[in-house]
């Protein structure tokens, strides 16, 4: 008894390799942009974090704003994410630096996706996703930097 050899032997090899990369491809695309994004979005919202807390112990309005501008870039670093400002961190309405007055701290930033020519990223990003962070804070009452603000709830 003889047996007939198949002609698509060895071909099963063939497809699952080809089947691999053509699946494996974009998975691994698609975990890099999102480990990019998600690495983004943890340092903005921890610089955002620590620009309020540095703020809010400075004790003078322009100290404040020097300092937020040094922990949002550190906490930006530690990420390994740029920082780039683009203007004042802090928006504090009139910024009277008074115990129990509240500002905000909001950080945008546009994330590129990776393997994507910065040619595509230059001053609008067609090819990024947007991270925005946000908070809110308030000068405790007990800071001893001068009398509490009006409407204050202290």
């Amino acid at each position: 008894m003889r047996l007939r050899r198949s002609v698509d032997e060895g071909s099963a090899l063939v497809e699952f390799t080809w089947l691999a990369i053509l699946l494996m491809v974009p998975l691994v695309y698609v975990v890099l942009a999102a480990a990019s994004v998600q690495r983004t979005a943890f340092a903005e919202t921890t610089a955002a974090r620590e620009a309020a807390r540095a703020y809010a112990t400075a004790g003078s309005d322009a100290e404040g704003e020097r300092r937020a501008e040094l922990a949002a870039a550190l906490a930006m670093h530690d990420q390994g994410v740029a920082w780039t400002p683009s203007g004042r961190v802090i928006d504090c309405g009139d910024c009277t630096y008074l115990p129990g007055s509240s500002f905000t701290v909001d950080l945008t930033r546009v994330v590129a996706l990776p393997f994507v020519p910065r040619w595509m990223c230059g001053a609008r990003c067609v090819a990024g996703i947007t991270v925005r962070s946000h908070h809110h804070e308030a000068l405790s009452c007990f800071a001893g930097t001068g009398p509490i603000a009006t409407g204050a709830l202290c």
